[in-house]
């Protein structure tokens, strides 16, 4: 299935989980269109509005196989993966485990001198100064000893330098504090405790000859267009960065997330207000960032959230309206567009 035109014609609801009367068809024609206008096989939506999930999917997710998606079907979050980790970070600053503005050194006695103001939020804001020059290490421990080494690139607090070894490092951290691994702590505080079968990382390497990785149940093949022909698309996310990318997802386990996320089943209403609050720079100004999410707005309303790649995964929650909107796709470009879109249908249609 190598013609383009092949794509989205056949993009139907191949499943669907809780109520769908807030969903107007108008969403579905709009996402149907830009299912063809971009080539996009799969595509899997969670909404919650008012505490209320919705999960759909449509499309292929396999096209050797003619396999639709589903609501299980597994999406690769990539940067998302970030919303996730900061939502187990702040389960573990309830536990009163670590405090957020403490100096990482309070819980890593080998950081070197001079991080003495890059904090745990400026791990998750990336206003932390950290370098990225890390090379290719083959654990999280090699890639923090190679952080250590590296001077700051700019005094904490200062900046804002979106970057991988901030969150690295947080989950170093999250070991130190713990003693569980990042991958075991996310699946028995979060992910196992909430049923979301579908959500697990992949374990891929790749020696330079062959790519190896874990069969993920239901898991959408990712494709690329180039030169008018449709190929499978693989982005090797080494294990070492699995704090800040790399997670699967699907529909069904995001909207259970955002739902337990938005109810307080998870976090109290404190946490995520933290969560969702931009941090202040040293000369006072708003950064961007909250404790992982992007804080935004959204035609003059508060909006909060994140987008990854390769692949689509994008996740945005419109404060004042209480709702929250995740679209995935398997198609290699990254439109992180499409999340406001359908958040602004909905709230056309009241």
């Amino acid at each position: 299935m190598n013609d383009l035109n092949e794509t989205a014609d056949s993009a139907v609801p191949a499943n669907s989980d809780g109520s769908d009367g807030f969903l107007p068809s108008a969403v579905e024609d709009h996402l149907r269109a830009r299912m063809k206008q971009h080539h996009i096989p799969a595509l899997g939506l969670a909404v919650v509005r008012g505490g209320e999930p919705l999960a759909r999917a449509y499309g292929t997710a396999n096209l050797e196989w003619d396999a639709p998606a589903t609501t299980g079907t597994a999406f690769q979050l990539a940067s998302v993966t970030k919303l996730l980790t900061t939502t187990l970070l702040m389960l573990v600053v309830e536990d009163g485990t670590l405090r957020l503005d403490a100096p990482v050194g309070e819980y890593l006695p080998d950081a070197p001198p001079g991080w003495e103001q890059v904090t745990v939020r400026r791990l998750t804001s990336h206003t932390s100064g950290l370098s990225d020059d890390v090379g290719s290490p083959a654990s999280v421990e090699e890639a923090v000893r190679a952080a250590f080494e590296r001077p700051l690139e700019y005094e904490p607090g200062t900046q804002v330098r979106y970057g991988l070894s901030d969150y690295v490092v947080l989950a170093y951290l999250l070991k130190a504090v713990t003693g569980r691994t990042f991958t075991d702590l996310l699946r028995e505080r979060l992910t196992d405790p909430l049923g979301m079968t579908s959500t697990r990382f992949d374990h891929a390497a790749d020696d330079g000859t062959a790519r190896v990785s874990d069969v993920l149940p239901r898991r959408a093949t990712i494709y690329d267009v180039r030169d008018d022909r449709r190929q499978v698309y693989a982005f090797l996310f080494p294990a070492w960065t699995y704090a800040a990318g790399g997670l699967y997802s699907s529909p069904a386990d995001l909207a259970t997330w955002a739902a337990a996320l938005r109810g307080g089943e998870l976090l109290s209403p404190a946490s995520v207000r933290e969560m969702w609050t931009p941090e202040r720079l040293r000369d006072g100004s708003a950064g961007p960032f909250g404790v992982g999410w992007i804080v935004d707005q959204r035609h003059g309303s508060p909006s909060v959230g994140h987008s990854g790649g390769p692949a689509l995964a994008d996740v945005m929650h419109l404060v004042d309206d209480d709702l929250t909107v995740a679209v995935l796709t398997n198609q290699q470009n990254l439109r992180p567009y499409l999340a406001g879109e359908v958040a602004d249908l909905l709230r056309s249609a009241g």
